[in-house]
């Protein structure tokens, strides 16, 4: 029985390790540029991640992020986001569990086809009024639903 090139063995898994750890990051890569080219430039640009027992999480937040969240905090912190009058405002929609929807009525933004886990879906608007004003999860999404709020806050 022949023993294996060991130096062909070597480019092999120094190839795996390469296909292993350079996919994730090609992929990360595609999709920022691909984040870049539909958000407009100067905007602000604000994340919102959608939980049924936590609300609105500003910010990326993953499901297990979640979990350990929860059981170390149990309070619900409804974001806040403040910009200037006259910004561009761009929101990107994100769900970690469950359906939800996204309301902000002052904006003309009425998300009733739902938010779905996995998904993000970008919302942009222009800050015209200066004020605070509520936005709220639209789907019944678990029991915390009516705690699903958040306030933008736009300053002259």
């Amino acid at each position: 029985m022949r023993i294996g090139n060991k130096k062909l063995d070597l480019v092999f898994f120094l190839l795996l390790i390469l296909l292993v750890i350079g996919m994730p990051l090609a992929i990360q890569m595609y999709n920022h540029q691909m984040w870049m080219d539909r958000i407009p430039s100067g905007a602000k640009e604000f994340t919102l991640t959608g939980h049924a027992q936590r609300g609105w999480i500003l910010g990326e937040v993953q499901a297990l992020d979640i979990i350990s969240l929860w059981h170390k905090n149990k309070t619900l912190n409804r974001p806040v986001i403040e910009v200037s009058k006259g910004d561009q405002v761009v929101l990107k929609l994100r769900s970690s569990d469950v359906i939800h929807g996204f309301s902000f009525k002052e904006a003309g933004i009425f998300i009733t086809d739902g938010i779905h886990p996995g998904k993000t879906l970008l919302v942009s608007f222009t800050a015209d009024k200066v004020g605070a004003f509520t936005f709220s999860c639209n789907a019944i999404c678990g029991d915390n639903h009516q705690n699903m709020q958040g306030t933008l806050i736009v300053k002259a």
